[in-house]
Parts: structure tokens; sequence; C-alpha cells
């Protein structure tokens, strides 16, 4: 049985990939992500930034995103032409 796919609109989804790829970017992203989460429980602004908690629907979105900006972080990027 699959899991009901969850609809994200064009800010939301833009909303997460920001976030993903300041996480993604930061020398020690998990302290970043600890961070915005000890903001969220704080600011219990759940519905800008619920992604973040593991038990949102969204989280495995943002996770997708996090380590594809991690990904396209450490890969290697081809050479140049000009630079041989």
């Amino acid at each position: 049985m699959e899991a009901p796919s969850v609809v994200v609109s064009a800010e939301e989804r833009h909303r997460i990939e920001r976030v993903a790829r300041f996480v993604a970017r930061d020398r020690d992203g998990d302290m970043a992500e600890a961070l915005l989460l000890r903001l969220l429980k704080i600011t219990r602004n759940g519905r800008r930034w619920g992604f973040l908690a593991h038990d949102h629907p969204l989280h495995p979105y943002y996770l997708q995103q996090k380590v594809s900006e991690q990904c396209r972080i450490l890969r290697p990027r081809p050479a140049a032409a000009g630079d041989r």
C-alpha cells in the first residue's frame, strides 16, 4: 500500500529547497539544522517551518533535497576543455 502523496505548493517547495541548500552548505550542517529545529519549537511556526520536524509529511522531501545538495557539492566538476 502506497503512502498518500503530499501536495507541495511552489512557495513551500522553494522554502524547503532554500533551507536544505543552507544546511547542506554549512560546515556544521547538523548544528544549523538543530538550531533551526530549536527555533521551530520556540516560534511554533509549524505552518512555515514544520517540514524540519521528523514527523511532518514534507520532511522526507526536505531530506531528499538536503542529500541531493550535499551530493552536488561533493561531486567533482568536469574539467573545461580549455583547462587541459
